[in-house]
């Protein structure tokens, strides 16, 4: 069967793709490598207790929020039930040497009253700076409807960075680190993130913050309900090895079975860095070849997944950063352990209601566990001994920077191999490719007829960034302002 477009990867940018697609009369088929589609976003279950393992909450969805509009038009609003995170403390931090402990509340004018009221010889610059935060958090395609797209740029890549940003607040260490805190949930230090970004990320959360009920394997059940109902074909276990495609443009693909797939049109939403590789040789212009190679990941991370023995309501509506010492927020892989950062979630509540897993993510680096990496993914006896003793590690670290902890019993850990194993981002790069200062990500529309990109690394990290970038590449096939216009009409 030939068919109008195939989508690489059933993550959440790829099933975004393919059902605006569909929706436009194409035959949609999305090929995913693992034996579940979205295997990052849908979570998993361990000792009766369901782990989200790529979804934690969402920003902008709320009255008036620019992410709403969207989430109407793909029909996720009827599909989904959202709770609202605490209003007087969506995120807090806390500062390991002090105990000290902050709260940031939802919505700008909250967070300039609170950041005022705790530092008021500064009240006039915090209002200033949270100002250019809500003026600028939504003025991105597909958020912004009324943008002109002509040379579409994040402008992460220009301009100042959120560390020098921050600069204005030196004599203010604990007010820098409430302020640069959300960089842990981008994957990369502030003195490389530009403040257009950040503006992005922690702003969409500074207007609204919500919670899906179910977490992330509702979200992926809505998606694969519509994708259904629009006709789109899905086959797990698939995964593709080469593109066909000449000068003239793609005409399908491989799989590593041997099988060959013809269609219009191509949409490859992995890792970029993987893209020259299922090529052709000599069909990239070298200088884009080189481009897409030497694109700078992500740090990886440990992800902790544990249970606790009584109710972790310090957790409901409400996450917790945990840095060593006030400052901008700074780590590094060769840091020991006790020294990173690190961010803590609530798991998916009991059927009683009560939250007893914990979810920790805390920035590691591959070189941390490269010794057992392997082609067959075969993990030796030494690697499960690392894992044992880096979760207890963690878990006392987590015990003793919050008392509210009870014991702990660690379930899963999730190592940089864990990550790789997932996404096949390089050296498992948790949010793949990042939106570094001087770093120009590829558009999704490629050189090469027929040939599109999608994923985090062509918009921005997250839920947001992803679905984001679905419309950005089905926008560049169907055309921008005709599918702006059907997002306008559900505002």
């Amino acid at each position: 069967m030939m068919y109008d477009s195939l989508i690489i990867g059933a993550g959440l940018s790829g099933l975004t793709s393919a059902l605006l697609l569909a929706r436009s009369g194409r035959r949609v088929l999305v090929l995913e490598q693992h034996a579940q589609p979205a295997p990052v976003a849908r979570g998993f279950f361990r000792d009766g207790l369901y782990f989200d393992s790529g979804f934690h909450y969402a920003g902008g969805l709320g009255p008036k929020g620019a992410f709403r509009p969207l989430f109407r038009h793909l029909g996720l609003e009827q599909k989904l039930e959202l709770y609202p995170f605490a209003a007087q403390g969506f995120d807090r931090l806390r500062i390991a040497a002090t105990g000290e402990t902050c709260s940031m509340p939802v919505g700008f004018e909250n967070i300039k009253a609170k950041l005022g009221d705790q530092f008021p010889a500064v009240r006039g610059q915090i209002n200033q700076y949270i100002d250019e935060i809500a003026d600028n958090w939504s003025r991105f395609p597909y958020l912004d409807l009324d943008s002109d797209l002509t040379g579409f740029s994040l402008e992460s890549v220009q301009g100042c960075s959120l560390s020098d940003r921050l600069q204005a607040f030196a004599d203010y260490p604990l007010l820098q680190s409430q302020l640069s805190m959300h960089s842990l949930l981008y994957g990369f230090l502030p003195e490389a993130a530009s403040a257009t970004l950040n503006s992005l990320v922690a702003g969409s959360y500074y207007h609204s913050v919500h919670g899906i009920v179910g977490g992330g394997r509702a979200l992926v059940e809505a998606l694969l309900e519509l994708l259904a109902e629009a006709g789109v074909q899905l086959r797990c276990g698939a995964e593709v090895a080469t593109l066909l495609a000449t000068s003239a443009g793609v005409t399908g693909l491989t799989l590593l079975s041997g099988e060959e797939i013809f269609a219009q049109e191509v949409i490859a939403t992995q890792n970029p860095t993987l893209l020259p590789g299922m090529l052709p040789k000599g069909l990239l212009r070298p200088v884009y070849q080189k481009r897409l190679e030497q694109l700078r990941q992500t740090p990886s991370a440990y992800i902790v997944y544990a249970k606790s023995r009584q109710s972790l309501e310090f957790l409901r509506g409400s996450n917790l950063f945990v840095q060593p010492k006030a400052g901008i927020f700074s780590y590094a892989a060769t840091q020991s352990l006790d020294e990173r950062p690190f961010y803590l979630t609530a798991a998916g509540p009991k059927s009683d209601g009560g939250i007893m897993g914990l979810v920790g993510i805390v920035p590691a680096g591959y070189a941390e566990v490269s010794a057992w990496a392997s082609a067959e993914k075969r993990r030796s006896a030494g690697y499960r001994t690392h894992k044992q003793k880096v979760g207890a590690r963690l878990l006392k670290r987590f015990a003793d920077s919050c008392p509210e902890l009870a014991e702990l019993e660690l379930l899963e850990l999730a190592t940089p191999l864990t990550l790789h194993d997932y996404s096949l981002a390089p050296q498992g790069a948790i949010y793949g490719v990042g939106h570094f200062l001087g770093q120009y990500n590829p558009y999704p529309l490629t050189r090469i007829p027929g040939l599109f990109l999608s994923g985090q690394a062509i918009a921005a990290p997250g839920f947001l960034g992803a679905v984001a970038a679905g419309y950005l590449t089905s926008g560049s096939i169907l055309g921008h302002e005709s599918l702006r216009g059907e997002i306008r009409a559900c505002r």
